[in-house]
């Protein structure tokens, strides 16, 4: 079981704490090491650590580099595996109008790379965390959706750009997305939500903090951690109004989840009462500081 550092003046999000993703990088590393029989190289990067062992699990292995996330509008292997799951349709990929147009992708690629830089200006390590934990972002289009993450391919970010999203919301969703990543780390090594279709039935459904409508547990619990992580990022911006956008709501979320923590596992019950402890006094200094140690 991965270790938690809380102190009395310092509030630390798991998902959003430096040192713990690291650990459980580690973890997940050692993990692969002894499956495998093999040691990893001495000089790897952190995210080769990441990669490699990941994609030593994982049935599809997600393209990355040490240098930069990869941006793809087109990949049959991910897209498939997408198609797979649920997360796109046949439909959606009729007469290839799920890829965006040569114009279309120029700027898309664009916009991404400055809100990355955007990011990297307003906080050093969260970009860094965001490039460890994000291999590739596949880009396609799919009516209503916005794009997504998703356990089974762990590393892979889906989006899906609207035309009118301005850099600043390109960043909020990238932050988005990597802490679904960071709460998919995390459970896999600490067991956060012990069984997943336990969390979706009718009496642990739970009122969701940023779609406001029940959604199962698991799901509810990712928004809520996301809900924090935007904030965080309008508080970066000295955006006082939007830092507390979903403030009420999550109160709402984590009251629900508190009543329900029979669907949750030891690490699941740990970080939602440092939820609950952020929430009773909102500091996102205390974030900032968490993301750099």
């Amino acid at each position: 079981m991965s270790s938690i550092v809380q102190t009395e003046s310092k509030i630390f999000l798991p998902f959003l704490h430096k040192s713990h993703i690291i650990e459980n990088i580690e973890i997940l590393k050692n993990y692969v090491e002894q499956e495998s029989g093999k040691k990893f190289p001495l000089g790897v990067t952190l995210k080769e650590k990441y990669f490699e062992a990941i994609n030593y699990i994982q049935d599809v292995p997600v393209p990355y580099s040490n240098e930069k996330i990869h941006v793809t509008y087109f990949d049959k292997t991910l897209q498939n595996k997408l198609l797979s799951l649920g997360m796109i349709g046949k439909e959606d990929l009729e007469n290839d109008k799920h890829i965006y147009s040569q114009q279309e992708q120029e700027v898309i690629t664009d916009r991404i790379e400055k809100a990355l830089k955007l990011i990297k200006v307003l906080h050093n390590d969260l970009y860094d965390l965001i490039n460890t934990l994000i291999g590739t972002f596949l880009i396609l289009k799919k009516d209503l959706f916005g794009g997504g993450s998703v356990s089974n391919v762990m590393g892979l970010v889906w989006l899906n750009p609207q035309s009118d999203w301005s850099i600043i919301e390109y960043a909020e969703a990238i932050y988005h997305e990597f802490i679904h990543q960071s709460i998919f780390l995390d459970d896999m090594i600490n067991c956060m939500f012990p069984n997943a279709n336990e969390c979706a039935k009718e009496e642990a459904l739970v009122t969701s903090t940023i779609l406001k409508i029940k959604r199962p547990l698991d799901r509810a619990y990712h928004a809520a951690g996301v809900s924090i992580g935007i904030m965080h990022l309008y508080h970066l911006f000295n955006d006082p109004k939007n830092s507390e956008k979903y403030m009420d709501d999550l109160r709402k979320t984590v009251e629900e989840i508190e009543a329900r923590t029979q669907f949750l596992g030891e690490q699941g019950v740990k970080t939602l009462e440092i939820m609950r402890k952020f929430i009773n006094h909102p500091s996102f200094d205390d974030i900032t500081y968490s993301l750099q140690n």
